[in-house]
This record gives structure tokens, C-alpha cells and sequence, in this order.
């Protein structure tokens, strides 16, 4: 007993590891004091605890080894806090506000190791926040660095305060400290954070805003027009994966027109440019060119040459054919010279169509070809001419086996031949284009029944139209179409006898209908009880003939009459019939 006490004082003598106590504000009740802003700490999530009552839940996922504090009695606005990990530490950030019983979370941030995570609020003054720092749960322990600071809202930060934009010019801009109000234009996700310019417009003209913004940005830019005192929206856009985007707009003399930049749902604050533009005024649609009778190739530019204006003559009961293509995605648009408001025909990017006025509406013409926002050359090819023959109505008539061969010059208005036939009784139909294009088939009342290379079917009687078809501003291409229709036929096979003993010879006589002259094939398959139906032989005959077959062993066999068809009869075969071979 004197051993064993002895060895115990031994053991509560001898040094133990010892555990190092956690950070004072391990816990949030005892959360360190932001004092001021801007402020800058650094610490260490090493020996940092989870305490049961630290939120699990946030759209920025877990945290471990957490850390709290804290903001008393804060100011108006933008509050701006970051995590930057270091040693392979994966920084996670929370905000909170404090309400009396419980906190709320209000942004919160994610990085990886190594990275910075960061979150924002827009301070209510003499409100009180919680700041949670921590780890992601992979991540190991280490030190980081936390920064706070804070942002006044920009001086054009609401509407009635909005800056001054000159034309042409540019300014800079940011959304860091910048609020959001009921004033804010929620349009293209401009969601918060907005700031605002001002552009007076003393001429009628076309202005082009590009809006360029910062890493961290993603923006919405929007634009109001305000004619006394009545202010409508007439463009936005968001930008894009390169933090880009533009708005062009027609401008009116003595219009104000007003200019949001603020943020989009999510998005983090951050910098931004607007360059304004002014381009010269659209040409009139009044005026504009002949279209020369090979139709036109030109460019328009988003800013310095918005559109063009051609002239075209057209005479009731006639049908025009117009084709467009521009790659930049200029459009085209036509239009009365009496009624320029109103377009008849709208074409985007590439496409044709045709036009024919009606008893009151020939005369003069315009097509309007406008360029797209984008301020660069936008190259187009307009053509416009009368339709031809086989651009209208059936077009020619597509004989029975009669081949036909034609070109398609889609560069020169050919996009499409127009042929028909005509179904007197229930038939099979074969319709194939040989050489690239397809070909659109149609019922003579419209109802269309597909768009094919090749086709086959049984058609009712009728008229069909056959429409080959090429897309505009494609290569010329040649083409031969052919035409097969052929009487439907029906091919029957029956026995002499339905059981017959081995080697006793039958007589096999096929049944086609609608048919005088051609081959049958009869096929004859024997049956095996493990593995079941296998091919045995095949017995030519022709219509109205007839074949002898023997056979060979006992068992289960079948027959099937197969006629191949000719250029007048379609193909054809007949149901199985079974013979039973035994003594």
C-alpha cells in the first residue's frame, strides 16, 4: 500500500501537457469591441471553440472555431468588413444585427484558404451589430487579419442629388456606402446601392452609355426620361461576365433623361465608369436612297451611323421578296412613306420574307436598316425584288418520275422553288432532293406535313406543294428533286393445305393487287423448339405465277410472300401462313 501511494504522488507530481484557454471573445456574450472605423486586428482561430449557441444555419455554409465582435451604437453607412486567412486558413464571416432577444443575420462571406472573405450592411444609426469570424470545417487553424471600415453614402446618392454628366465625357463612380430607396427604378436586377447622374439633352440625337465596372461589381445601369414632370424608363442592362454594359437611347431636345448604377441582387459594392456618347441623329425616313436593283451592301454603327433609310417602289397585288443579313445583328424594318410609324415587315440579324400590298397600298416604300447598341460597324446585305413564278402560290408542276434539277442562289433572293402534284387516289409517295437542301411539303390548303430530305408515305387524294427551301445569305446550291407515286398494292399467300407429310410437293400461288407485272419472293423459315424461327430458303415467282416447294423434314414452318414492287406499284408483302410437315 506504501508503494502503490507513493506511486501516485509520483504521477500527480510529473507535468502534464497543458491546454492553452481560448480566446477571450470564444464566447459572443463576451464579444471584442470594434472601437472605431477604420479599424485593423489580428488574431488567431487556434484554441477557438463552438459555443451551443453559435448559428449553424447561413447561406454561407458551417464555421467552426469562431470568434465574435462587436459594433455599439453605429453610424450611418455602408459598414465594410473582411477576412483575410493566412497559413491555409479558409476564412468564414458573419454579420448580425441585434435585435432584443435574438440577432438576425445580414450578409456573411466565404473564402478559400488563403483568401479573403468579406460582407457589407448598410448601418441603421445607434443600431448594434455582431461580427462572427471563424474557419470553414476542413480547414486547419491559424492566424488572420480583420479589417472594418466604413463608407458615408456618395453625395449623388438619391435621385433629387443626381450628378451632372456631360456629352461626350466621362466619370467615375462607386457604389461603396451608396442606399437604396423606393425611388430606385427596380428594373434589368438593379436591386440596391444605387447612385445617379443627370443628362440634360439640348438636340434631338442617339446617346450611348457604356457602363465598365471594378473585379467585385456586378451592376445594373438604367435609364429614366423626364419630360416636365412626367419620368418614364426606356432602356437598362446589366453587365456581363466582363463587367461590361451599354444602353443607347433616343434623345429629345429639352428632355432630362436620369441615370441609375446600382447594384444587382448579391453583389458585392465596388467602382465603376460610365462613358457617355453622343452620335449623330438618325437619317430621316422621309428622305433615303433608291435601292439599286441589286439590292444593297453597307454598314450602320451603334453610335456614328444608327440607320439607313432605302426607297422602293411596289404595286398592288404583287409579291416582293426582301432578304437580310447582317452578322453584327443590324435589323431591318419596312415601312409605308404614309404611315412611317408603323413597320410591316421586321427582319433581326438574318431572315427573308415576302410583301404584297394590298388594293389601297402601293406607292413608295422605306426599309429601315437600324444598328444594334453596340458601338462598332455592323456590315448588312439587303435584297429586295419582285417574287418569281416558283416563289408563289403551287409554283410549277412536279411530274411523276420525271426528275427535275434546279439551283437555289440564296444571295441573290432564290431561297425557295415552289412545285405541286396532284394525288387522284390513295397512293404511296416517295419525294427525295438529291444535293443539300430539304424540302418543306405542304397540302395546296396549308396544312404543312413536315420538313424532309426524304420522304415516303401513303398520301390521300389532294394537290400537295413542295417547297425547296435554303436559308438567306447561304451558299448557291444545285439540286435535282424527284417524284415517285406508285399504286398501293397488297400482297396475299395461302396453302394448298395446312399439314402435308415430308417431300410431297405444294403449289404456292401469290395474290398482289393493283399490280400485272413483277417479282415476289417467298420466304421460308422453319421453327426449332429450343432456339425458335430460322431462315431456311427464298422462292422467286411473279405476279400471277407460281412456285413448288417441297418440304424437306418434319416440324413447324412458315411462308411469307414479300412483292419488291415496281416503277408504277409500291411494295408489298403478305401476313405468315403456317404449314405443319409430318407422316
Amino acid at each position: 500500500m506504501r508503494i502503490i501511494a507513493v506511486l501516485a504522488l509520483a504521477l500527480v507530481a510529473l507535468p502534464g501537457t497543458a491546454r492553452a484557454a481560448p480566446p477571450v471573445n470564444d464566447n459572443r456574450a463576451d464579444a471584442e469591441v470594434i472601437p472605431a472605423f477604420p479599424h485593423a486586428l489580428t488574431a488567431t482561430t487556434a484554441e477557438a471553440t463552438v459555443e451551443r449557441l453559435d448559428p449553424q444555419v447561413s447561406r454561407c455554409g458551417r464555421i467552426e472555431a469562431t470568434l465574435w465582435y462587436r459594433v455599439d451604437t453605429a453610424p450611418d453607412g455602408l459598414i465594410v468588413l473582411s477576412v483575410t486567412g493566412s497559413g491555409g486558413v479558409a476564412p468564414v464571416l458573419r454579420l448580425y444585427r441585434r435585435t432584443a432577444s435574438t440577432i438576425q443575420e445580414v450578409d456573411c462571406g466565404a473564402a478559400a484558404p488563403g483568401g479573403t472573405a468579406s460582407a457589407s450592411l448598410e448601418a441603421v444609426r445607434g443600431s448594434s451589430y455582431l461580427v462572427l469570424v471563424g474557419r470553414r470545417p476542413t480547414s486547419p487553424d491559424g492566424p488572420f487579419e480583420l479589417r472594418a471600415e466604413l463608407f458615408l453614402p456618395p453625395a449623388n446618392d438619391d435621385r433629387a442629388s443626381a450628378r451632372p454628366l456631360k456629352l461626350p465625357g466621362t466619370v467615375q463612380g462607386s457604389t461603396l456606402g451608396a442606399t437604396g430607396d423606393a425611388a430606385d427604378p427596380g428594373r434589368c436586377g438593379l436591386d440596391r446601392a444605387s447612385v445617379w447622374y443627370r443628362l440634360p439633352s439640348r438636340r434631338d440625337g442617339r446617346v450611348l452609355l457604356r457602363l465598365t465596372v471594378g473585379r467585385t461589381l456586378d451592376a445594373a445601369i438604367v435609364v429614366l426620361e423626364r419630360v416636365r414632370s412626367r419620368t418614364v424608363g426606356i432602356g437598362c442592362a446589366a453587365t456581363d461576365r466582363d463587367g461590361r454594359a451599354s444602353v443607347s437611347f433616343a434623345s429629345k431636345r429639352g428632355a432630362t433623361y436620369l441615370i441609375a448604377v446600382g447594384h444587382v441582387a448579391g453583389a458585392d459594392p465596388g467602382t465603376f465608369r460610365i462613358d457617355a456618347l453622343v452620335s449623330e441623329a438618325a437619317e430621316s425616313r422621309l428622305s433615303g436612297r433608291a435601292l439599286p436593283r441589286g439590292g444593297a451592301g453597307s454598314t450602320v454603327h451603334g453610335l456614328t451611323d444608327v440607320n439607313d433609310v432605302w426607297r422602293v417602289t411596289m404595286e398592288p397585288g404583287t409579291t416582293y421578296r426582301i432578304g437580310f443579313s447582317s452578322p453584327a445583328c443590324a435589323s431591318v424594318t419596312l415601312r409605308a412613306r404614309r404611315q412611317l410609324s408603323r413597320g410591316l415587315v421586321h427582319l433581326g440579324c438574318r431572315g427573308y420574307a415576302t410583301f404584297t400590298p394590298g388594293p389601297h397600298g402601293g406607292g413608295a416604300y422605306v426599309l429601315e436598316v437600324v444598328a444594334s447598341p453596340a458601338a462598332r460597324a455592323q456590315r448588312y446585305q439587303l435584297r429586295f425584288a419582285a417574287a418569281a413564278r416558283d416563289d408563289l402560290g403551287i409554283g410549277i408542276e412536279l411530274r411523276n418520275r420525271v426528275p427535275v434539277g434546279a439551283r437555289l442562289d440564296p444571295a441573290r433572293l432564290d431561297t425557295r422553288d415552289l412545285y405541286h402534284f396532284d394525288v387522284d387516289r390513295r397512293s404511296d409517295v416517295h419525294v427525295t432532293v438529291f444535293g443539300g437542301p430539304r424540302f418543306l411539303l405542304v397540302r395546296d390548303d396549308g396544312a404543312r406535313l413536315g420538313e424532309h430530305d426524304s420522304l415516303r408515305r401513303q398520301l390521300e387524294p389532294g394537290r400537295y406543294v413542295v417547297a425547296v427551301t435554303a436559308a438567306f445569305g447561304d451558299a448557291a446550291v444545285r439540286y435535282r428533286l424527284r417524284l415517285l407515286m406508285r399504286e398501293i398494292t397488297s400482297t396475299t399467300l395461302q396453302l394448298p393445305s395446312s399439314t402435308v407429310a415430308p417431300g410431297v410437293s405444294i403449289t404456292l400461288r401469290p395474290e398482289v393487287t393493283n399490280a400485272s407485272v413483277g417479282a415476289v419472293v417467298i420466304q421460308i423459315d422453319r421453327f426449332d423448339p429450343l432456339t425458335g424461327w430460322h431462315f431456311n430458303r427464298l422462292l422467286r415467282a411473279s405476279v400471277a405465277g407460281a412456285a413448288t416447294w417441297s418440304p424437306p423434314a418434319e416440324g413447324r414452318w412458315r411462308l411469307r410472300a414479300a412483292f419488291r414492287g415496281t416503277i408504277e406499284a409500291s411494295p408489298s408483302r403478305s401476313a405468315y401462313v403456317h404449314l405443319l410437315v409430318r407422316r
